[in-house]
């Protein structure tokens, strides 16, 4: 296993680490999205390819977030405009992101099924902390945390394809804590290099870091206060999030998981206990 951390660090410093590309229909839609000649129609129907993304944009579209939970919508265009061209931007993007936490490895699997739950969480949390604090949240600043709340653990995709490739070749056996050691330590310069590919916003990389400066914004901050939330709470990973993914992208409305993020505020002097 030594061995193998040896390899991955080596790769880190000959630039050969293989990072993972941005999903094919998230790279057309953003190309599609910089168009100042394409539509919302064009939008529509690049994404009604993908019947699960349509179908968990169409559900998300009727939630409180967006609109009056009564307001019936049907098509995927109605949607689109009631969520916006960035909103859905944003939207599919984090979608296609967590669809890709899949590997061989059972170990790794399993692990990588933790992590992307986890990224679910922290946006749920991210999004709830926002709103008690400022009393709001303006759909601009919402579709900005949902994005940043997945590329977190971007950073962990890179290690667990090096492992997965591995044990398909050699029968050498993962533990979990080593590989939870190399995450920790490597997350964020993995995560920022993976971003940097992808030519993203340099709000999005710093928010890597989760050190909060002068420099974080209030929503940047949100989803540190969010990841802290998570990882410092094991009883999160209680609450139901489904199956589909729009379920993350949520605001948290369970009583007692609210008083209880209220007190961690509170403790923190982040909010006023009224």
């Amino acid at each position: 296993m030594q061995d193998i951390g040896s390899t991955i660090r080596e790769k880190l410093k000959t630039g050969k680490i293989s990072l993972p590309s941005l999903p094919d229909n998230a790279a057309k839609l953003r190309m599609l999205a910089a168009d100042p000649k394409s539509t919302m129609n064009d939008l529509a129907v690049l994404i009604g390819h993908d019947a699960s993304v349509s179908a968990q944009l169409i559900r998300l579209a009727q939630t409180m977030r967006y609109s009056h939970p009564g307001c019936k919508i049907t098509s995927l265009f109605t949607a689109i405009n009631r969520i916006g061209l960035n909103g859905t931007v944003n939207l599919v993007l984090a979608m296609s992101i967590l669809q890709g936490y899949n590997f061989h490895s059972k170990l790794l699997h399993s692990m990588c099924r933790d992590d992307y739950n986890r990224s679910r969480h922290i946006c749920r949390y991210s999004l709830t902390v926002y709103r008690l604090i400022q009393g709001e949240l303006p759909r601009a600043v919402g579709d900005y945390i949902s994005l940043a709340t997945i590329f977190l653990n971007i950073g962990f995709l890179p290690i667990y394809s090096e492992l997965d490739a591995i044990e398909r070749v050699s029968q050498i056996s993962i533990e979990a804590d080593v590989v939870e050691d190399w995450k920790k330590h490597l997350r964020c310069q993995l995560g920022r290099m993976i971003l940097e590919k992808w030519k993203f916003d340099q709000s999005f990389i710093d928010v890597m870091s989760l050190a909060i400066d002068d420099t974080y914004t209030e929503e940047m901050k949100a989803v540190v206060y969010g990841y802290e939330y998570v990882n410092s709470n094991p009883s999160v990973g209680l609450i139901p999030l489904g199956k589909d993914l729009s379920d993350s992208f949520t605001f948290i409305d369970e009583g007692k998981y609210l008083d209880d993020l209220r007190s961690f505020l509170q403790e923190k002097n982040l909010l006023v206990q009224k």
